[in-house]
């Protein structure tokens, strides 16, 4: 994928950054892009890979499955392209 500003790829990742990428592999086997086009800021990405793997991810009152079924169902509503 082409970006207009310098990104961090996840094999080039240091330090916090590559910390939130590791967390978002476990959360999702791979790196979303969107988390890479914020990579010019790695004390921002850090808190939001925390607030989604809480928010997502761990199982409260709702299943992980549930959440994300809700999430998909959302974005249609939105026509969301991805």
């Amino acid at each position: 994928m082409s970006y207009f500003f310098p990104v961090t790829e996840p094999e080039n990742a240091t330090g916090q950054l590559q910390d939130a990428y590791t967390t978002l592999t476990s959360m999702f086997q791979m790196v979303p892009k969107v988390f890479v086009a914020q990579s010019m800021r790695p004390d921002l990405v850090e808190p939001i890979v925390n607030y989604i793997n809480r928010l997502m991810v761990e199982d409260h009152e709702l299943p992980r499955t549930t959440k994300e079924l809700i999430a998909a169902y959302v974005s249609k509503l939105n026509k969301c392209a991805y």
